[in-house]
Parts: C-alpha cells; structure tokens; sequence
C-alpha cells in the first residue's frame, strides 16, 4: 500500500477507508495515515465506503474518479477487499483509470523469500454473492431513463413516453409516428427490450399498467455509467 505512493510520485493520495462504524484498520495502516499527513508534498483525502458491499464500494470510488478526470488516475486493487478490487477494476474499465496490483511478498529474516507457515486468516466469515452484469455501456437515453427510475422509484410505459418527450429522445423526435402506439413500440425497441436483456429493469403489472423499476443489477450499472 505505501511502496506504490512513493514509486508513482503521487502528489495526491485518495485513501478509502472502511466505514467508521465496522472499522478493521489495523496499527500499521493508522500509522501510513500518520505518515501521509506529516507529508507536506502529498495532499491526502479521506473517503470511506463498506469494503464488503459493491454498491457501496462501486459508489465511492466512481465518485472520486470523477472527481479527478483532469489527472492521471491510479487505483491499487490489491488493498481493501476483494470486492473493493471488483469494483475497482469495474470503475476504472470504464473511466479511464488505471488500476495496477501490487504483488505481496513474504521474506524471512535473511531477505529470502519465505511462504508463510500459518494462514493469514484464522476462520471464515459471512458469505456475500458477487452480482455480475455485462460491463456494455447502456446508450444515453437508456441512462436517462435508468437514471429517472431511480428517482422516481419506478415509472409505466407512459411515464417513460412523456420523458423521452421531455428529453427530446432522438428516436422520438427523430420519428414520423405520432400515435400512442407507435410511440410504445419505439419505446420498447430502443429502451425497454435493450434494458431488459442486460437485467437492469423489471416490470411488472398494475392493474391495466405495466410498470418499470430499476432492478439491483441496474442500480449497480447506474453506480458505473450513471450520466454527468
């Protein structure tokens, strides 16, 4: 964790940190804190996040490679957990930050290398499924509208209609149909069955209404291509 800094020359040092309230830092992490902050060359950021939970983990660091899209952006996937790594390797295919790993090794009081005689962890703890869904970048609209799901906390076809009107959709504005039907079946070709193939939606019946909400799988896509 320490090496790469200095190796890099960093003039700037993000350090996500798990959150505050399930805190697994151990002394010499706290140390490198320590460290960093005696360090007038080096500006350091403090930012947290559940290693173990993607959305989380997706959230906080897609946020701070936003942040810095001016600057060569490099991310150590071989710190945190690794689900913090997944994530890693998620935010930085798609925006354009480097991530890098840092191979680990075990030297014995000679400077030999040395495989460690006891496991590095003493049991198991809880196991979380990984959610997986294709890393193809939804279209713009198709953003949008993810995007309003969210905060609307789902729409009808209809809704979706009169937002892609809103938005002035180039499949909308772009098209010579002007019946309500028409618009329904443009509206599934070039957002609903796209969407629903990748799983980032789900729809369901009410009543005479279908209605279309935001499924977990879209919500982790939105934490990755969310629109500026």
């Amino acid at each position: 964790m320490k090496e790469p800094i200095y190796q890099f020359n960093a003039d700037k040092v993000v350090l996500i940190r798990q959150d505050s309230s399930t805190d697994y830092e151990t002394e010499y992490q706290r140390n490198l804190i320590s460290e960093l902050e005696d360090n007038d060359r080096i500006e350091l950021e403090i930012s947290e996040c559940d290693f173990f939970d993607l959305e989380s983990s997706l959230h906080a660091l897609t946020s701070i490679i936003r942040e810095h899209d001016e600057h060569d952006v490099y991310v150590n996937v071989s710190t945190g957990s690794k689900i913090t790594a997944i994530a890693a390797v998620i935010a930085c295919q798609n925006l354009d930050a480097t991530p890098f790993y840092v191979r680990p090794e075990f030297r014995n009081n000679d400077g030999k290398l040395e495989p460690p005689k006891e496991p590095l962890v003493s049991g198991v703890g809880e196991i979380t499924d990984i959610p997986v869904f294709s890393l193809r970048k939804p279209s713009t609209n198709q953003l949008l509208v993810l995007s309003h799901l969210a905060e609307e906390d789902g729409a009808t076809k209809k809704d979706l209609i009169e937002f892609g009107k809103s938005q002035e959709f180039d499949f909308i504005v772009n098209s010579e149909t002007t019946s309500q039907e028409g618009l329904y079946r443009l509206l599934e070709t070039h957002i609903i069955e796209p969407l629903q193939s990748e799983s980032f939606i789900s729809i369901k019946k009410d009543g005479r209404t279908k209605r279309v909400d935001l499924s977990d799988r879209g919500k982790e896509a939105l934490q990755v291509f969310q629109p500026e």
